[in-house]
């Protein structure tokens, strides 16, 4: 990595998050990479999220932002992680779905990757799909993690993944583990 540890825009869309964005807030706080800003962009909640969030961004100042669409609709995931796109200021983008957590190194590991590898533009890993810490309710599913479908610590030049996604060879990557 250089001297100068690159900036990460995290982007966090919600919607009716209440339950689960505490916790997802607190796993980017828990990040030993910390060159990092949140942006927790609001998709029109109706219940205490946006409440956590501004909590989050008045503590953090700095770091944190919060953003809604005008008249404060809900205009769906794609316009909304698209909203905070518009406001990163970082060299490279971190998607959290308002309902996922991440692990500490997560961001210090990919930032190493893409810092090392110049020919690489996104890096992911495996995704642990963890349904029991919701306990009753979760329709009998069980924790576990898919296969990436590709050799891991590899390149995979474009357009190989998206085939291989297309050919369901390989999962396509989960959003809260792309870097």
């Amino acid at each position: 990595m250089s001297t100068e540890n690159p900036l990460v825009s995290v982007i966090v869309p919600y919607f009716n998050a209440e339950r689960f964005l505490r916790e997802t807030v607190e796993s980017v706080l828990s990040q030993t990479y910390t060159e990092w800003e949140l942006l927790l962009v609001d998709d029109g909640s109706s219940d205490g999220s946006a409440g956590i969030a501004l909590e989050f961004a008045d503590k953090y100042k700095d770091r944190v932002r919060v953003l809604e669409h005008p008249g404060h609709i809900n205009a769906g995931l794609p316009r909304t992680r698209n909203l905070g796109l518009g406001h990163c200021r970082g060299k490279y983008v971190a998607l959290l779905d308002a309902d996922d957590v991440w692990f500490p190194d997560k961001l210090k590991e990919q930032v190493a990757i893409l810092e090392s590898a110049a020919e690489a533009a996104m890096v992911y890993g495996v995704s642990e799909y963890w349904y029991s810490w919701l306990g009753e309710g979760h329709d009998g599913q069980s924790d576990y993690k898919p296969e990436l479908g590709v050799k891991p610590n590899g390149i995979v030049n474009p357009p190989q993944l998206l085939i291989l996604a297309l050919k369901s060879e390989a999962p396509t990557p989960c959003p809260s583990d792309i870097l």
